[in-house]
């Protein structure tokens, strides 16, 4: 049995030192750890895995990995920018109209806070009315505009506008 220091170990499963794979490719290794490894090597280097026995970094490989990683990001952001964050803000708009409609509803409603309704007769005279309840203040509605158009004077007004 032939123990090994941690950093040999390291320093092959990440690529090798160079008088390493000079030897290894002579095929003068001393101990039999070292042939092991150059079996088990080659098995993972043939299925993609980094085990140092490939020839190295190609720096123009690199080169390109870091240019196309490059215009993907700023592709990314492009699309953040000009496509998600406006949809993201629309939705978000959409959202408080809709809270603040339904909490509007509910306040009216539950608080019993009375319905304005407006009338205006053909020779621009308008009347204004506040019903508690909304079905009350649909009827009332209908009332005054069916007594506008009769000619009449609607009763129960608040304050007529001008």
């Amino acid at each position: 049995m032939v123990w090994e220091p941690r950093w040999r170990a390291l320093a092959r499963r990440f690529g090798g030192w160079r008088r390493k794979r000079k030897n290894n490719r002579d095929g003068s290794s001393g101990d039999v750890v070292d042939g092991a490894l150059r079996i088990g090597d080659a098995a993972t280097s043939g299925s993609g895995g980094s085990g140092g026995g490939s020839d190295g970094f190609d720096l123009g490989d690199a080169i390109i990995v870091i240019v196309l990683v490059f215009f993907a990001l700023i592709a990314a952001a492009a699309l953040f920018w000009w496509v998600l964050l406006p949809l993201l803000l629309i939705a978000i708009d959409l959202m408080i109209v809709l809270v603040l409609l339904v909490v509007t509803l509910v306040g009216r409603v539950l608080f019993r806070r009375p319905w304005t309704v407006e009338a205006t007769a053909v020779n621009g005279e308008r009347t204004i009315a506040e019903v508690v309840g909304w079905r009350a203040a649909l009827r009332r509605r209908d009332e005054l505009a069916e007594s506008l158009r009769l000619g009449h004077r609607p009763v129960d007004v608040l304050t007529p506008a001008r």
